[in-house]
């Protein structure tokens, strides 16, 4: 529309006084930006504005009918202008959105048959480490439905017909001062009682990893210990004997020379 507005503005300012038959009312600012926008949104073109017959009423000589020139030079401008910046951009921007549409779509649509809506977990764990697969859990354990139709147990039921849990939950819910995660944080977020067997098996076998790297760091520090203090008991050994040898050259030297004296 704006692109349409500078071309009307320039249409009223150029050839206002000197109107087409067969176009378009253009003896006010507003009458000829409003012809332009009924010819240019409604047909894309604004030869209109002029005559019917631009497209073949060109000039001879480039010198030939400034007016002629500047109506046609215009026309070309408008049509490149919208024929192939303008719609460009339009289909483009319509073409991006539905993409979005469609990316957003597809995420969710993935995300609602790979992971469970409750707990998050992927489908992958439950059909590898479950018995009954990742379709029984959705199903029976972590349905939905069932959480909507807790949460509405809440709300149509008496304060004072809450169980433990109920309080718990409901005090959770209404409570303005909590932030959203901790307000959900009654939700088994990354919890599911059918993988906890698995859970429970995988951490026991890290411990048992953790357990025999302790005991092999253990052993080799008590071997390397073993053997530092056999290296460090034969050293001793040799500094006693050079020592013990050096003690007995220093008696046989004390003995020559007090033979000497």
């Amino acid at each position: 529309i704006l692109t349409i507005f500078i071309f009307g503005m320039a249409t009223f300012s150029i050839f206002r006084n000197n109107p087409e038959e067969n176009a378009p009312p253009c003896e006010t600012l507003y009458q000829c930006i409003g012809s332009s926008i009924v010819a240019g949104i409604g047909q894309g073109d604004i030869s209109v504005m002029f005559h019917e017959e631009i497209w073949t009423d060109v000039p001879i000589k480039f010198y030939e009918d400034p007016y002629k020139q500047m109506r046609t030079f215009m026309t070309l401008i408008f049509f490149m202008c919208w024929e192939y910046v303008l719609l460009n951009v339009f289909v483009g921007l319509i073409a991006s959105a539905f993409e979005a549409m469609r990316d957003d779509v597809s995420t969710v649509y993935e995300d609602s048959t790979s992971k469970c809506l409750i707990c998050s977990r992927d489908m992958y764990d439950f059909e590898r480490f479950t018995k009954n697969g990742f379709k029984h859990h959705i199903e029976f354990q972590h349905n939905p439905l069932s959480y909507v139709y807790y949460l509405h147990y809440l709300k149509v039921t008496s304060h004072t017909e809450y169980t433990g849990p109920d309080t718990w939950v409901h005090e959770k819910l209404s409570s303005a001062a909590l932030s959203d995660e901790d307000r959900a944080s009654w939700l088994p977020i990354n919890r599911a009682l059918s993988l906890r067997r698995h859970e429970e098996q995988q951490e026991h076998e890290q411990q048992q990893q953790q357990q025999h790297v302790t005991d092999k760091v253990a052993k080799l520090f008590a071997q390397h210990k073993k053997e530092t203090d056999e290296k460090l008991g034969a050293m001793g050994a040799t500094v006693d004997s050079i020592l013990d040898l050096l003690r007995q050259r220093l008696d046989k030297a004390d003995l020559s020379r007090q033979l000497t004296v």
